[in-house]
């Protein structure tokens, strides 16, 4: 992927693409005394260039929706499992509970995360645990920066 994944402050088709295809996605945030939370999303997609929404499992992953309704700040990461390229998108987020759209799409992407982590020698039982949906909250993120985040020279990098 190319530098020109990020312009002007706005997400372009191939970053998209890349956030919506079968990559690990971690969710940081942080509380009120900055101490880190870290979660995981299951599924997300940018429907403008300028944002992005996840689907996060407030089961799961209760501090993280705390931190969010608090102070809205969110860092994600995508990784691809597979070689590792990463990025990093940090932004404002806004809650609100999933549609039924939504946790359907949530929904594929879990199944198609299992089968490639499965292609790649990871049990079911094991990742299945990493990757919910109970509880559905979409997460809407207003993109703020982005980072190159794939290991090597040009990690920390921003786009």
């Amino acid at each position: 992927m190319a530098d020109a994944l990020f312009f002007g402050g706005v997400l372009d088709r191939n970053l998209a693409d890349f956030i919506e295809s079968p990559v690990m996605q971690i969710v940081g945030t942080s509380g009120p005394s900055r101490q880190p939370e870290v979660a995981r999303a299951a599924g997300a997609w940018s429907e403008n260039s300028n944002s992005l929404h996840l689907v996060v499992s407030a089961w799961q992953w209760p501090q993280t929706i705390t931190n969010l309704r608090d102070n809205g700040r969110i860092a994600v990461t995508f990784a691809r499992p597979s070689d590792y390229v990463s990025y990093q998108i940090k932004g404002v987020a806004t809650l609100r509970a999933a549609s039924g759209a939504e946790r359907e799409r949530s929904s594929r992407y879990v199944a198609a995360m299992i089968s490639v982590l499965m292609k790649l020698g990871v049990m079911p039982e094991m990742a299945s645990p990493w990757f919910t949906n109970k509880d559905p909250v979409l997460v809407a993120v207003e993109v703020a920066s982005v980072f190159v985040q794939t290991p090597g020279a040009r990690a920390g990098t921003r786009l």
